[in-house]
């Protein structure tokens, strides 16, 4: 389909590649595996309550160390009495000055399922939101940034939703990035799998990944086209990283005007591109992108005990932090 074809990725240019190397050699690997590991337990509300709350000290007093502000929002899940809490992280600002308002809001969820440590769905989207809380500053790229550690994601997006529902309070941001399951990766032959009917829609994508003998060792991002020029951004930069093919974009097919009410009809695969804390953006027409590795279509141990940080890729996790930053600088972050 011509409007779901991937946007053809340019060569970055000179300068912009040099910035790119420049801020990859700052992203520490080292410092990502340690997060990963110290958030190696099922957590959340229900199911592991003291986990979570020390896993949301651990990711608070991270954001704080970093000289970001953190506000804890509480909100309550629709037909529960309990209360979640989305953490919203504001940049550093000058003494005796204002922040500006903010443009970009990047986000990760923090909680798992039960029984599932939860590495890389999503551990590892939280340790790059905090070593880009550690980069954007020192790279004058903070002050229109927010973060976002969004809750309840395994039980019904409810965080994001709620944040989604307070942005006539916090203003609107221009762009959302949200990192979701981003560090598993296999040079396996036929270790990545498709959503049913996907190669319907994305023809030129699956002939890709059949080119690549079916490997998952490409990063997806998934758009819509409101976000289009950030989504080609990143690949670009991510594909100066990693190298040919390791990026590649699909546009929400639901997003097309004529065929998408037909596709959400008669194709149900596509409700796949709903799955994460990015949805509740584009339900109110935030323009907004999502990261991922595509979870149970390449990972086997997706929502399992199994899911642990020895598992992960923090070399590509460190790749995704960089190619992030540069790519909000690609867009007149600063």
């Amino acid at each position: 389909m011509l409007l779901t074809a991937q946007p053809r990725l340019r060569p970055l240019p000179p300068a912009t590649a040099e910035r790119l190397a420049t801020v990859r050699t700052g992203v520490d690997e080292a410092r990502l595996r340690r997060h990963v590991e110290r958030l190696d337990a099922p957590r959340g509300r229900y199911h592991a309550a003291p986990a979570m709350t020390r896993a949301e000290s651990y990711v608070a007093g991270e954001l704080e160390r970093a000289g970001w502000r953190v506000d804890r929002r509480e909100f309550t899940v629709p037909g529960d009495s309990l209360a979640g809490v989305n953490l919203l992280a504001e940049p550093p600002t000058e003494e005796g000055t204002h922040p500006r308002r903010p443009t970009v809001l990047i986000g990760a969820h923090l909680d798992t399922v039960p029984g599932s440590p939860g590495a890389d769905d999503n551990a590892s989207g939280v340790a790059c939101l905090l070593e880009l809380a550690r980069i954007l500053p020192e790279l004058g790229l903070a002050r229109h940034v927010r973060l976002a550690v969004f809750d309840e994601e395994e039980t019904g997006l409810h965080g994001s939703r709620a944040l989604a529902g307070e942005l006539g309070t916090l203003g609107r941001p221009a762009a959302v990035v949200v990192f979701e399951c981003i560090g598993f990766y296999s040079a396996l032959p036929g270790s990545q799998v498709l959503p049913s009917g996907a190669g319907l829609v994305y023809p030129g994508q699956r002939r890709r990944i059949r080119q690549r003998g079916w490997r998952g060792d490409w990063t997806l991002v998934a758009y819509r086209q409101s976000a289009g020029r950030l989504a080609r951004l990143f690949a670009e930069c991510l594909t100066q990283l990693a190298g040919p093919g390791t990026a590649l974009l699909a546009r929400d097919a639901l997003d097309l005007r004529l065929a998408g009410p037909l596709l959400r009809r008669y194709l149900p695969s596509t409700e796949h591109f709903a799955r994460s804390d990015h949805q509740p953006f584009w339900d109110i027409g935030v323009p907004a992108i999502q990261i991922t590795d595509t979870a149970d279509f390449r990972n086997p141990y997706y929502h399992q005990p199994s899911d642990t940080p020895d598992t992960l890729d923090y070399r590509r996790i460190a790749d995704i932090a960089a190619a992030t930053a540069v790519s909000l600088a690609g867009l007149g972050i600063s």
